[in-house]
């Protein structure tokens, strides 16, 4: 193998965007949580997992 080859697959970077959107989302999720905003809460869960779901299965493609 070549180790000077680098380890990458297509739409990598894309993984990498839903990725930060994600931990963006947590961010709010703590936020909300802090001021005890369920529904906010639930919403930024709900949107990070999205994200997660979305930059998983494009892995699982680009793996492929």
């Amino acid at each position: 193998m070549d180790t000077r080859r680098k380890s990458s697959f297509a739409g990598a970077s894309d993984v990498v965007a839903h990725a930060e959107i994600a931990a963006q989302h947590i961010k709010e999720l703590k936020v909300a949580c802090a001021n005890g905003d369920k529904d906010g809460a639930r919403r930024s869960l709900r949107q990070a997992i999205s994200e997660l779901e979305l930059a998983r299965a494009m892995v699982r493609t680009g793996l492929d």
